[in-house]
């Protein structure tokens, strides 16, 4: 049986494509990979992302092209998406450290656009507005989901980064919890092996893997 395919426009230029393969298996087998950026290709990374446009007036959007599902009449501008520097998470976060770490928090004006382009339906408005509350356990919660794919921060008119905040509300929190180890017979073997300096470990390992005991 015959694939069906559709004509499809990537940056103006127009390709033929199967009929419900992603964009960016169709930009593959066309021979322009490079058309769209490219990462995971597992609708995590965000690298893909892209803006649609339907010539027959169906509304279009932002979609990442790994993800995707190729349609007739749709036309695929790329965006670039610029890498964010790392934010290091605190111990026992407060207001003032995600504010100060993040200064575009109290941008929001409540748009909706992240909450509508979030492909894991995470209410994402309304999470940042709980960040703005400092309401952190909640805000953890809500972005347990989250896949970072960045499509939150990509249509934010305001540069509020909702999925970068998340994820450091959740290691933040993560950092802030106090480990409680009950000790038993393999935590005192780990003890002794990295008890002393490197070669005096190096020795005990090998006497273990030698005899299987102390």
């Amino acid at each position: 049986m015959t694939e069906k395919t559709v004509e499809i426009k990537i940056s103006g230029k127009t390709i033929q494509a199967k009929l419900g393969e992603t964009i960016v298996n169709a930009l593959w087998e066309s021979g322009i990979a490079d058309s769209v950026k490219t990462g995971c290709a597992g609708g995590v990374c965000g690298a893909c992302t892209v803006t649609l446009r339907y010539s027959d007036g169906r509304q279009g959007g932002t979609e990442l092209a790994c993800m995707k599902a190729v349609d007739a009449e749709m036309e695929v501008f790329p965006c670039p998406v610029e890498p964010d520097d790392p934010v290091m998470p605190v111990s026992h976060p407060e207001l003032s450290h995600l504010q100060s770490a993040f200064p575009t928090l109290n941008r929001c004006t409540k748009c909706g656009s992240c909450t509508n382009s979030c492909p894991m339906s995470i209410p994402v408005m309304d999470s940042v507005l709980r960040m703005q509350k400092g309401e952190f356990q909640a805000v953890a919660e809500d972005f347990t989901t989250c896949i970072h794919c960045g499509l939150c921060r990509f249509v934010c008119e305001d540069k509020v980064k909702p999925h970068t905040m998340g994820l450091w509300l959740r290691r933040s929190l993560g950092l802030s919890r106090e480990a409680k180890i009950e000790k038993n017979e393999d935590n005192n073997d780990w003890e002794y092996l990295l008890d002393e300096d490197p070669e005096a470990r190096l020795e005990k390992a090998r006497h273990y893997r030698r005899k299987g005991n102390l």
